[in-house]
């Protein structure tokens, strides 16, 4: 019954360099890790290589965010690697 207060999405924390899931509805968003709020979400341009062919997951955020958020097949930033061989797959999570 959180949906209107928590909104969490993978993010890369540039201060541990480590993939995190944040609360995008909080005012400042930041590592649950390292406390940084040098966090960006992984639907930053900056973080994806090449063209998606197809969404993974979308979230309709549009009236909290200003954006909607999604996920696609396109290759993201590996906080382990640094190269762009991350890829977010749909697991079948299924909720109330």
């Amino acid at each position: 019954m959180n949906f209107m207060t928590v909104c969490y999405f993978p993010a890369l924390c540039e201060r541990c360099g480590e993939l995190v899931q944040v609360n995008l509805f909080k005012k400042r968003v930041r590592c649950p890790r390292c406390k940084s709020s040098r966090v960006r979400p992984y639907d930053d341009d900056d973080l994806v290589e090449g063209v998606g062919r197809r969404e993974v997951v979308s979230w309709n955020v549009y009236e909290e965010l200003g954006r909607a958020l999604s996920l696609t097949d396109r290759k993201y930033l590996c906080p382990s690697c640094r190269g762009h061989k991350l890829h977010f797959e749909d697991t079948g999570l299924c909720w109330d």
